[in-house]
């Protein structure tokens, strides 16, 4: 860490930050901001706390070597206290040239000050907004984060396929993350849920670059309070050897790699103290009256590798898109121990988990609305 002082704050429209920022993976003791710039440049987050006598600069370095020449950051903010509010601004030099033994910079900028407030260690209650197969609509996510309760909601999850495919540096700034940002994601952060359309396209492997992956996954668990949400990557909905794929998928693969993954994961004190159990995962593990066709080659992987795993770690509920239709299968209907809820790619989800258990309202585009208490 480092201070600085006496930043040039320039009005240069040709200079400027054009993306962001966006928080990813709040947590109890970090968050991590992503923005871009519109020109190469030595970028870094300054951050003040209640009783800190300056703003602390936090940066990346990336063995011994701090980020720079760059457009893209993901810059992670640590050492933070559970439960506090703080204040951050983005600065950057732009940097004109960049040669062996001499650095060009040239004007100096900074945003206006936001803030966030990091996840409490205790919490009696958490709240979602839940949205997914969004297919580049930036419109219609609006629309439907407009009909939720996104002042009230502790974070944003974009359930997968909010992309229709990545060939553009911009598709997922244009299709969801400008809106996110203009709308709330400067000062409260959303959970990216990879689907099978982001993993295609010829950037399809660039999507971490723009969504948090912690400890370097597309698969996590996120606690909030006795909340946890388990996160998966369900893979592309088709066999790695399907033709469209080209010989280049492993998802079989790295479905067994999250199943062994999660078994562990389960054990543990802290989940195991968890009161709410939620899995958030785009391919559903079962979708009523599937075939045989290719596109339903993952749903029954996921069946065999995950619904044992399910029921033995008695997870509460599975949130799940991908069918552009809404489906709820109870468990008493299912035969396993958790229910399953299909979002359609027309409606939002608030979900509130708390003491008394899990509650869902889906509301379509129109204001309809649909109550689920489990």
């Amino acid at each position: 860490m480092f201070f600085v002082s006496n930043i040039l704050l320039s009005v240069a429209d040709d200079f400027r930050f054009n993306h962001g920022p966006y928080l990813q993976n709040l947590g109890s003791n970090e968050v991590t901001l992503f923005f871009t710039t519109s020109a190469r440049a030595f970028s870094w987050v300054e951050v003040k706390g209640d009783g800190w006598e300056k703003p602390k600069c936090f940066y990346t370095v990336n063995d011994g070597l701090v980020q720079a020449y760059n457009t893209q950051n993901a810059i992670r903010v640590t050492g933070l206290e559970p439960g506090c509010e703080y204040s951050y601004r983005l600065v950057a030099k732009e940097m004109k040239q960049f040669h062996p033994y001499k650095i060009v910079y040239g004007d100096s900028i900074a945003s206006r000050w936001e803030s966030f407030t990091t996840v409490p260690e205790k919490m009696d209650s958490s709240s979602f907004v839940i949205i997914n197969d969004g297919h580049d609509d930036a419109q219609k996510v609006a629309r439907l984060l407009g009909r939720s309760q996104l002042k009230k909601a502790d974070a944003v999850i974009y359930l997968g396929d909010m992309t229709s495919y990545i060939d553009n540096a911009d598709v997922p700034y244009k299709g969801f993350i400008d809106v996110s940002v203009d709308m709330f994601a400067r000062n409260k952060p959303f959970i990216a849920v990879r689907g099978n359309h982001e993993t295609r396209g010829n950037m399809g492997r660039d999507y971490g670059n723009y969504v948090a992956r912690p400890g370097g996954r597309f698969y996590n668990i996120y606690y909030y309070g006795e909340t946890a949400l388990i996160v998966l990557d369900t893979g592309e909905d088709k066999p790695d050897t399907h033709p469209v794929y080209g010989g280049i998928n492993r998802f079989d693969e790295y479905r067994r790699e999250q199943a062994r993954w999660l078994e562990e994961e389960v054990k543990s004190k802290r989940f195991r103290k968890t009161r709410n159990r939620i899995v958030l995962m785009h391919i559903p593990p079962i979708i009523p009256g599937e075939d045989n066709s290719p596109e339903g080659h993952a749903v029954k992987e996921l069946s065999k590798l995950f619904i044992p795993i399910f029921n033995k770690a008695k997870i509460d509920l599975v949130l799940s898109g991908h069918t552009h239709r809404q489906y709820v299968l109870l468990s008493k209907l299912s035969g396993n121990i958790f229910d399953i809820v299909i979002n359609d790619n027309k409606s939002v989800v608030d979900l509130k988990s708390g003491k008394d258990g899990i509650r869902v309202k889906i509301t379509n585009e129109n204001g309809l609305t649909n109550d689920i208490i489990l």
